[in-house]
């Protein structure tokens, strides 16, 4: 069964998510979307547009279909499924103060709903005017900025160039796994909803390229990478990142990583989501391939001599 893509829409108040979510409903007029929303009253959906409504889905005369998400978001998807009602992707859009880890990890951690859906990747649109001071205040805007796969900075011609750089730097700081984009009212040039974020081949050159030791020292926001040569021990890293999560979750936004695990003939590409973990393998080590792990940290006031001890600590014995 082809698995039915997910994009998140994430982005602080005011960012400008709704027009976003507009614009990518006409834009693809081919597709039938289904889409999951806090609150209708976000969107302002056109009644006149509701040609059914069953057990609180609307269909639209657009194709598209809606729901609230009224209560657990994977009760919310099995509602979906069960409808019968057919889309061919899932927009999920969060609230202005939402952390859209919490809703990455139903997808990338529960089994069930992994053989219905694929997470394609988060989107968040980032307000170029208000952008910095909602990062340095809101604790919910560093999340989202930190989880994102790509960025839509919105508003870019109202906004002064130099503005523009000292924004897009920071977003670097931030986070160093996403690109980003110039736009105007969420218009989009980049076919954002075929981004394959969480493609293991597309998680493995990311990481493998990705040389970034920043912190921002307003945000508190550090992005730390580390290289071994020496196998790990799959359990004791295992083991290690679990409790990691349980303990400092809160603090720790992502982690992404590419591992040489003894005994393991393929690369194993290893990601973090709020408090869960999930690995996955990789293409097989090639003869003669050096083999080499690396993993890199994004999280608040994370110091690097901590982690890398107890990263060493978890390669396997000789």
């Amino acid at each position: 069964m082809q698995k039915i893509p997910v994009t998140i829409l994430t982005g602080f108040l005011g960012a400008g998510k709704t027009t976003l979510l507009n614009h990518l409903i006409e834009q693809y007029p081919d597709k039938k979307f289904a889409i999951i929303e806090n609150e209708f009253g976000d969107i302002g959906i056109d009644q006149e547009l509701v040609v059914d409504v069953d057990e609180g889905i609307f269909e639209m005369s657009n194709g598209c279909i809606c729901c609230t998400l009224n209560h657990e978001l994977v009760d919310t998807l099995h509602k979906l499924v069960n409808s019968e009602k057919k889309f061919d992707h899932l927009l999920v859009e969060t609230t202005g103060m939402a952390e859209p880890d919490g809703i990455a990890a139903a997808f990338v951690t529960d089994p069930a709903i992994q053989q219905v859906f694929q997470l394609n990747a988060t989107i968040c649109l980032v307000d170029a005017q208000h952008a910095i001071e909602s990062f340095d205040e809101q604790e919910e805007a560093r999340r989202q900025v930190t989880f994102a796969d790509y960025f839509l900075i919105n508003k870019q011609s109202e906004t002064e160039e130099a503005a523009l750089q000292q924004l897009e730097a920071k977003l670097r700081e931030m986070n160093p796994f996403a690109e980003m984009e110039r736009v105007d009212f969420g218009q989009t040039q980049t076919d954002i909803l075929h981004l394959q974020a969480y493609d293991i081949e597309k998680v493995s050159h990311k990481v493998a390229h990705s040389h970034h030791e920043t912190h921002d020292h307003l945000t508190g926001v550090a992005a730390q990478s580390f290289t071994f040569d020496a196998p790990f021990d799959f359990l004791t890293f295992m083991h290690w990142t679990k409790v990691l999560l349980m303990v400092q979750g809160k603090n720790i936004y992502r982690i992404k990583g590419i591992f040489h695990f003894k005994d393991h003939p393929e690369r194993m590409i290893f990601q973090s989501v709020k408090t869960s973990s999930a690995f996955q393998k990789g293409a097989a080590w090639e003869e003669g391939e050096k083999r080499q792990s690396k993993v890199v940290f994004i999280g608040k006031g994370l110091k690097r001599k901590p982690v890398e001890r107890a990263l060493q600590s978890c390669l396997a014995k000789t």
